[in-house]
């Protein structure tokens, strides 16, 4: 059996702290650029410009692809 795991928690901060190729199978549905504010501070989605937003997913996917394996599988 394996071991299944959920992280919570800021996604980027979550990410660094895992290693390279680690991760089999990553399910997200990030937030659209100001449609919610879920009354967090600093959550992504609400950044000033879509600039902003975009460097941020950016970063986010850049970590995403670093800790998934090559045979792993993203759902976005």
């Amino acid at each position: 059996m394996k071991n299944i795991q959920i992280f919570q928690g800021d996604a980027l901060e979550v990410l660094k702290t895992m290693p390279d190729e680690s991760v089999d199978m990553i399910m997200t549905s990030p937030p659209y650029w100001g449609l919610r504010d879920y009354g967090v501070k600093g959550q992504f989605g609400l950044e000033k410009t879509l600039n902003e937003f975009i460097a941020n997913m950016l970063s986010i996917t850049a970590e995403l692809k670093r800790v998934l394996k090559k045979e792993g599988t993203m759902f976005w």
